[in-house]
């Protein structure tokens, strides 16, 4: 993980090159080359611990190496004080500013598609940019259901697992610590489908999505997301708490205008490098599983994936996924098990379907970051870690149904909640009898 630790020193330079400067507002029909938006749903433990702190101290560093003043960093924060919208740039004078362009006074929940809407309604049309990135920072568990929507109260109260979905959020009177809201239960969080319904329906269309947060990078996100932007960038693992290193990933990944499907394979070149090489950073051993999805080529690939599912899959029989790369492990964590949809693919599918079905999955899977071995799960004082595949695996997970997820879960029955995902809808699980 990264040090708490933040010299005097960098403050005191910090607070000298980024000056809070409310009159440098932007005029009226000004156009802007990029603007990242940031959104941080940190009214968590993510909040708690830190992380947001430490992140927002890297933006400020980055955003001195911000190339043009025709660059915008928008960042959006909700944590313990009042959420508030930041304007970070830099002037013609190439000094680095910071305003504070918006305070909300009352509580806001960052779990309320709507309120992620205002916000990007807000940049639209105070920030109006050639292009537009979004970065989603905070918890994250995949495709997985809002648990805060199920009707039973005692299942959502229960003790023995409480998964983080993305953007948790416990609102007035709740403990960040343990992403309890004041009742007692998980913080709300954001269905991916109502995530997909704020941008879509927003001022503004992301060329990329950058999901600073855990399990993002699985196929039923990304096609939920399909209409959402150009790009999506995620891993199907877990990701160090501190995630992105933004002053590395502003000058260098974010800020790689104009986007071309190679400049936004430098923004994994760059988090990779973060994680793994950089000696400003210290959570190599994290590990770091990272992909790019093209959006466009995921009708594309549901296609190639009915036509060839029931192939290995007939009569609702469960799968042999034995030897399957996979990023999380259900028995040890209560996750499903997160397995590559490449990797799945390849054992599953004689190996002439194989190349056929592959040939879609590269047009959508555009680029691929892995390690040798990466983060997989904590049991009591032990770490364990898991090898990677390289031969296999396109680090973006899929799932299958697995007779252990008919036991008691958190969620009930998995392979029955997997139904409701629009990915099985078109992937052609029905035809497999699931």
């Amino acid at each position: 993980m990264k040090t708490y630790i933040i010299s005097l020193l960098a403050i005191a330079i910090l607070a000298v090159s980024c000056r809070d400067d409310n009159n440098s507002l932007p005029t009226e029909n000004q156009h802007y080359r990029h603007t990242a938006i940031l959104y941080f749903s940190a009214q968590n433990s993510l909040g708690a611990d830190g992380a947001s702190t430490l992140d927002s101290m890297e933006i400020m560093a980055g955003a001195k190496m911000l190339r043009s003043a025709d660059d915008n960093i928008i960042l959006y924060l909700d944590d313990a004080k009042a959420p508030r919208i930041y304007r970070i740039y830099k002037n013609e004078k190439g000094s680095c500013k910071i305003d504070k362009v918006k305070t909300y006074g009352a509580e806001l929940n960052s779990s309320d598609s709507t309120t992620l809407k205002d916000v990007l309604d807000f940049v639209g049309t105070k920030y109006p940019s050639d292009s537009y990135g979004l970065v989603l920072w905070s918890h994250g568990m995949g495709w997985l259901p809002d648990i805060t929507s199920f009707s039973s109260n005692e299942k959502r109260k229960f003790k023995q697992y409480s998964p983080k979905g993305f953007g948790v959020d416990v609102g007035t009177g709740g403990n960040m610590e343990n992403d309890i809201d004041a009742n007692g239960q998980i913080g709300m969080q954001m269905e991916i489908s109502a995530l997909a319904w704020a941008v879509e329906n927003s001022k503004i269309h992301p060329t990329y999505i950058f999901f600073d947060a855990c399990l993002m990078q699985c196929v039923e996100v990304a096609y939920e997301l399909r209409h959402s932007a150009d790009y999506i960038i995620g891993s199907p693992a877990t990701t160090s708490a501190y995630g992105i290193y933004y002053t590395d990933m502003i000058p260098n990944g974010l800020f790689a205008c104009p986007f071309t499907e190679d400049s936004i394979k430098k923004i994994v070149d760059t988090y990779y490098y973060d994680v793994m090489d950089n000696p400003h950073t210290s959570y190599g051993e994290q590990g770091c599983i990272l992909s790019v999805v093209k959006t466009s080529e995921l009708e594309n690939l549901a296609s190639a994936t009915s036509a060839y599912l029931n192939t290995a899959i007939s009569n609702g029989e469960y799968p042999d996924m034995d030897g399957v790369q996979t990023y999380t492990s259900f028995v040890n964590t209560s996750y499903p098990d997160f397995y590559d949809i490449s990797s799945a693919m390849k054992k599953l599918l004689t190996e002439e379907n194989y190349i056929q079905w592959k040939k879609a999955l590269d047009k959508c899977v555009i680029y691929t970051k892995a390690s040798d071995k990466f983060y997989y799960y904590s049991k009591g004082y032990y770490t364990y870690y898991n090898n990677v595949d390289h031969n296999s695996v396109c680090c973006m997970s899929m799932f299958f149904p697995r007779e252990i997820y008919t036991q008691y879960t958190y969620y009930g029955n998995l392979n029955q909640m997997f139904k409701n995902t629009k990915w099985y809808e078109v992937a052609g699980w029905k035809a497999c009898g699931w």
